[in-house]
């Protein structure tokens, strides 16, 4: 990353650089950029840095900890929640987020996502929303997303589609290429973007432009953070980051506690300290841009409140 993260990167190698991670080091350039003009670089560089603490085994933490393998209908389809269908659309994202939830997931996607979520759509006239993750379903191709969108299109009963990305923060140009099919969505489709932002200082000039585009055009913007340790659990950071999200036109909508993947314990908030940071919170922000605290239970109809 250069001379400007050495500093940063020095204090972090105390708590154990690991140079050849099970779950390898990836970081785009713009993210790169974000940290070294951070208010508080560490924070950043946290969410992407491998440390050897990710190889301990801690009790309680396991490869699948929201239970997608048991709800997995095919081998890119996962369904939890009543009439609605998650579609892992790709392995590949914009950055490796240490905390990450599906690190040891095993992507299984086949040459032809677009027609097994077509074929499996066909059998469950029942679904009304479908949700595309991954990965990132924004790191698609042009044409691979195209397809993907048309084959949930052309099934009348999903009314809702909704797409999870962390892109807006990490590859924005990634996002331009699929802006003219984005911009068109919203004629077809209720649409809801949910980013992931985990800090004010993610969120830039860029993001704000493509945030606004898109509502423009009709999008709902939703965003969901984790609660990390190091990274954003304080009430002021909570607070900024909240604001600008809303500065943006995206409205916060969960707070995750921290899903139990092996390698990220050392992220972990407790629950207590996570209740009262969002007591904190709820005294300096309007209710509307107090997030939700939730944990996702493997098995659960939905997320369960903390």
């Amino acid at each position: 990353m250069g001379s400007d993260f050495s500093g940063t990167i020095s204090k972090l190698s105390k708590d154990g650089l690991d140079l050849s991670p099970k779950f390898p080091f990836l970081c785009s350039r713009h993210f790169a950029d974000q940290i070294k003009n951070s208010s508080n670089p560490e924070a950043l560089l946290r969410e992407v840095l491998p440390l050897t603490v990710e190889r301990e085994k801690v009790p309680g933490f396991v490869d699948d900890p929201v239970g997608d393998l048991p709800a997995g209908k095919s081998d890119c389809v996962i369904q939890k929640y009543d009439r609605r269908a998650l579609i892992v659309s790709t392995a590949t994202c914009g950055v490796r987020c240490r905390f990450c939830f599906r690190k040891n997931y095993p992507f299984q996607n086949g040459p032809d996502v677009a027609r097994e979520v077509s074929n499996w759509l066909d059998t469950h006239s029942d679904v009304w929303e479908v949700i595309l993750s991954g990965g990132d379903p924004l790191t698609l191709s042009p044409g691979a997303f195209r397809d993907l969108v048309e084959s949930i299109a052309a099934h009348s009963s999903v009314t809702t589609l909704r797409i999870h990305t962390r892109l807006p923060v990490m590859r924005p140009d990634l996002v331009m290429q699929h802006f003219e099919l984005l911009r068109e969505l919203p004629t077809r489709f209720s649409c809801v973007l949910v980013s992931h932002v985990n800090h004010a200082d993610e969120l830039d000039d860029e993001s704000a432009a493509l945030f606004a585009h898109l509502k423009i055009c009709g999008w709902t913007l939703l965003n969901q953070s984790v609660l990390l340790k190091g990274i954003n659990d304080s009430p002021d950071k909570l607070t900024a980051l909240c604001r600008k999200l809303f500065e943006q036109g995206v409205l916060p909508y969960y707070l995750h506690q921290l899903d139990h993947a092996n390698g990220v314990a050392h992220f972990e908030v407790s629950d207590e300290r996570a209740r009262e940071l969002i007591a904190e919170i709820r005294t300096k922000l309007p209710g509307y841009l107090v997030p939700k605290l939730v944990r996702e239970i493997a098995d659960e109809k939905s997320k369960t409140p903390i």
